[in-house]
């Protein structure tokens, strides 16, 4: 039997897998589809999914609206967003996420019931916060505005952000804040149920 076997070998002596020389960065080897080896993309094991869902009740304002928390209540979206920010307090107010790590925002999209008619749109906003300061919060939209026309509080509407991935980015230590807003003043009440795909790119 050879006395060179890899599994008593050091690890100083084994050598990368094929390819790892050119591989990009964050892939893992795999065997993909065709039953060959390849280096893929690795986003799953770095990808955080984040739940985003509320109430926007009978607004005639075309304002855009962010989750109140108060009194335990958490549902309901009637906290006017502006740029910058009223004040510091909004990052504990209307945030959905605070980053620990850098990344970017993947994808955005959900199920709404909205007003006949009425338009609705979401839009994703990232803020950095600073530390025992009561300063204001210069936002920045992420991606792009995702409208859809409600056919009514008890039909399913399906919508999505577009223009996010790689080009969406934060970096640890910012928020990120989702709004819904109506499309005129008239009564508009929407309900909606959407997820937030979060991949990180700091290890």
């Amino acid at each position: 039997m050879a006395s060179n076997e890899h599994s008593s070998l050091d690890n100083a002596q084994l050598h990368n897998p094929k390819d790892f020389s050119s591989a990009s960065a964050n892939t893992v080897l795999t065997k993909n589809g065709s039953n060959a080896l390849t280096w893929a993309n690795d986003n799953l094991r770095r990808t955080h999914f984040v739940r985003v869902g509320g109430f926007l009740d009978g607004v005639t304002s075309t304002s855009e609206f962010a989750p109140t928390y108060a009194s335990g209540v958490t549902h309901l979206w009637n906290t006017a967003v502006t740029d910058a920010t009223a004040d510091a307090q909004d990052a504990v107010a209307q945030a959905q996420l605070y980053c620990l790590r850098a990344g970017f925002v993947n994808s955005f999209g959900g199920v709404v019931a909205a007003t006949s008619g009425k338009n609705v749109s979401f839009k994703i906003y990232k803020g950095t916060p600073v530390d025992a300061s009561a300063a204001a919060i210069d936002l920045t939209q992420l991606g792009a505005t995702a409208t859809e026309t409600g056919g009514g509080v008890t039909n399913v509407d399906i919508f999505s952000a577009g223009s996010l991935g790689s080009s969406a980015s934060f970096s640890a230590g910012d928020i990120l804040i989702v709004t819904i807003a109506a499309g005129d003043t008239d009564a508009t009440t929407a309900r909606f149920n959407a997820t937030m795909e979060v991949v990180y790119t700091q290890e």
